[in-house]
């Protein structure tokens, strides 16, 4: 909860320009996802190239996809930078932040950000870091487009963007930023160990029921149809797999559970390591069937998958990770391309190649 901070409009700039289709009936967003960026003078590696590489890599794939993709917003979809480093200052932080925006900002692309399980991970011990703080220093993008929350629920970083028609004369989709939180935690907001990743709360998904309703209201009776971020996968991903025995060949292994993808399940891309979404919660996704405005929604936290897959009539996406600082196979981030009179979206995966030489 964003206790004591302020809850609804404070950074949502009413004298933005809306989001607006292209005349050309087209919306493009850019989504880089577990960015994970230090800040190399925090890393006292012997090998002083390796810090500092990893961050040239970084924001050049960040560079790179802006370039390719040629977006009208860009989302941070989460674990934007690696917030459980001891080494962090506030004056880290804000650098950080300040250099992620850096190849945005001199394009003056609107940007949009939701949270990760790693962003604030250090929070305890270092309260500067929690992410009312992250948000403090977006908002001071002149075309950053978050929010604390748009009601006072679980979490920071809920709101939605509508992205008006090519005249302007109605909301033709909306985009859902939520907070996935980040671990399951007690009374007093510690961490509970072995108690899994974080989860939408109750309150949470009863203010995106009331949001869509209202959309729904002003669009005649008939859903806005809408696209979902937030860093942690919803619990049906595991729809997608089948459970077996850890001999099974091609078998995937992620916190004691052995499995392998269902035939048929994915679309296309690729599962190159098992999903970890949270343990038993449904109910979000129940919601979205319920409320029948969701087509896609777009995740990051597995690094190294990209596939696209569909639960009930609803895409689940997965988006390659764009950062250095953490594992990965390869890096980049992922395309996509809203069209106006339709529900019919496009989508692909952006792979950067590395610039630099050195092992890590």
């Amino acid at each position: 909860m964003a206790a004591g901070y302020p809850t609804s409009l404070k950074y949502a700039r009413q004298s933005q320009s809306p989001l607006r289709f292209r005349e050309d009936g087209t919306f493009r967003i850019l989504h880089l996802s577990d960015i994970h960026e230090v800040s190399p003078e925090m890393d006292d590696d012997e090998n002083r190239d390796i810090p500092i590489h990893k961050s040239l890599e970084t924001l050049n794939v960040i560079e790179k996809c802006v370039e390719e993709a040629q977006p009208d917003l860009v989302v941070f979809g989460g674990d934007n930078i690696s917030g459980y480093w001891e080494e962090y200052t506030y004056d880290y932080l804000h650098e950080t932040i300040e250099k992620i925006i850096a190849p945005i900002k001199k394009r003056n692309i609107p940007l949009a950000v939701v949270f990760g399980n790693h962003d604030s991970e250090g929070e305890e011990k270092r309260p500067f870091i929690r992410r009312e703080n992250h948000i403090n220093i977006y908002a001071e993008y002149e075309n950053f487009r978050g929010c604390y929350n748009e009601e006072d629920v679980t979490g920071c970083g809920n709101y939605s963007l509508p992205v008006l028609s090519s005249d302007g004369s109605k909301t033709a989709w909306n985009i859902w930023c939520i907070d996935s939180n980040d671990y399951i935690r007690d009374e007093n907001h510690r961490v509970i160990e072995g108690a899994g990743f974080g989860i939408v709360h109750p309150d949470q998904i009863d203010w995106y029921e009331r949001k869509a309703a209202k959309l729904k209201e002003e669009n005649s009776g008939t859903p806005v149809p809408s696209i979902l971020f937030q860093h942690i996968p919803v619990h049906q991903e595991f729809d997608l797999f089948d459970f077996v025995d850890e001999k099974t060949e091609g078998a995937l292994e992620k916190r004691g559970k052995t499995m392998i993808p269902k035939e048929g399940a994915i679309i296309e891309g690729l599962v190159r390591e098992a999903p970890c979404p949270p343990e038993t919660e449904r109910s979000q996704f129940e919601s979205w069937k319920k409320t029948g405005d969701i087509v896609a929604a777009f995740f990051g936290h597995d690094h190294v998958n990209t596939f696209i897959a569909e639960v009930d009539g609803i895409k689940l996406i997965q988006t390659l990770g764009a950062g250095y600082h953490t594992y990965g196979k390869e890096r980049g981030g992922r395309l996509i391309v809203l069209h106006e009179n339709s529900t019919e979206f496009e989508t692909k995966t952006l792979v950067v190649e590395r610039i630099t030489q050195t092992e890590f």
